[in-house]
């Protein structure tokens, strides 16, 4: 069987190889064990100093890669796009397109067009309420989600979908059980993402500021990743003189360095913007870390207010600092809500045994497509 992917993002390149987000590689290494052939499609890059989260090097992997150059006129590589699509999808068995994004859109066109086999793997909201959407979800052999309220979304348009198990690392061995949560002198607060304006990363600084100019001394806040807006951040934590509450430790990938920071942590913050369901969240309840949250995407699904988490409001700086201020003030009581956040992660995991390429192959062979 041969099976066409599109990744997630553009790829990037270096001197030392060309790189993607360690999930995804890992995701493709597993399905290369699995399928005679896979190749992935997408666009290239070179590598910049945002780009350190994609850290899994492709080179000499038992999949294949196809990847058009994307320059700075944005209009050529979708040309490129198109005439791949033309020229190539009979080539292949099957089709596993990341959505939403337009390269997926377009090829999955191509497969209705040929008659070929396609699967959607739904990570976010964006765009999936659309026409289009529900048109290609009900031609999709399957649409495998991120979480069971996309399942729900997709099924009710006509489509068959499926949760997968989170792509994460950690599983349940590794879901902490003997956490407390004691009055401390100091308390260290944690971000762990892309730090950008989608993000919430400037209303998180902003945040910060309000607590610190109302006369809160006894926080600190570790911010690990990198992104876009990265450097303009940093001048705003200098130019507002927090530097001393405020700490940039960029990308980590070190499994073991991250979970001490999730450890160490007493308080986890995600003011985003949008999301599908973030990793970040599932790692803060397996290391049974309080969560403020807003809730956006499928965040709400799994997560509930004043139960295993507190909601925070959306692009709201003040509502965030005051939600700090709040868990902070009667930690030992408001902490509670990680007991429940390990709960739910226990049995959200319980009867998701496998991972996302198992999952995939396994409906593959029940449709006789692998």
């Amino acid at each position: 069987m041969k099976m066409l992917c599109v990744n997630s993002n553009a790829l990037f390149e270096s001197t030392d190889g060309i790189f993607i987000y360690k999930g995804n590689g890992q995701f493709f290494e597993g399905l290369s064990e699995r399928i005679e052939r896979v190749d992935i499609f997408q666009f290239k890059m070179k590598f910049g100093d945002n780009n350190c989260l994609a850290d899994f090097n492709i080179k000499n992997k038992a999949f294949g890669s196809i990847l058009i150059e994307r320059g700075k006129n944005k209009l050529i590589p979708y040309i490129k796009v198109f005439w791949f699509g033309f020229k190539n999808i009979r080539a292949y068995d099957f089709l596993y397109l990341f959505y939403p994004l337009n390269i997926s859109v377009i090829l999955a066109l191509f497969a209705i067009c040929q008659k070929k086999p396609f699967g959607l793997y739904v990570r976010g909201e964006h765009g999936i309420g659309s026409i289009i959407s529900k048109f290609l979800f009900k031609r999709a052999e399957i649409s495998l989600t991120v979480s069971p309220q996309f399942a729900d979304f997709i099924e009710q348009a006509g489509g068959r979908a499926e949760t997968i198990r989170p792509m994460i690392e950690d599983n349940e061995s590794d879901i902490i059980v003997d956490r407390t949560y004691l009055v401390k002198d100091k308390y260290n607060l944690l971000y762990v993402g892309r730090i950008e304006l989608a993000k919430g990363s400037y209303e998180l600084i902003s945040a910060i500021n309000l607590l610190v100019e109302k006369g809160v001394q006894n926080i600190s806040l570790d911010m690990i990743g990198d992104g876009a807006d990265a450097v303009n951040i940093k001048k705003q934590v200098l130019d507002l003189g927090l530097s001393k509450y405020i700490t940039f430790h960029g990308t980590i990938t070190d499994r073991k360095i991250l979970k001490k920071f999730y450890r160490d942590a007493d308080l986890f913050i995600l003011p985003t913007h949008h999301e599908g369901f973030p990793r970040v969240l599932y790692e803060s309840m397996i290391n049974g870390v309080p969560i403020l949250t807003t809730f956006v995407g499928t965040i709400p699904y799994l997560m509930k207010d004043e139960v295993n988490c507190y909601q925070i409001s959306l692009k709201n700086p003040a509502d965030i600092a005051s939600r700090i201020a709040d868990v902070i003030n009667d930690y030992p009581e408001k902490a509670i809500v990680a007991i429940n956040g390990i709960k739910t992660i226990k049995s959200y995991l319980s009867n998701k045994n496998e991972t996302h390429e198992e999952h995939l192959v396994r409906i593959l062979m029940e449709k006789g497509i692998a």
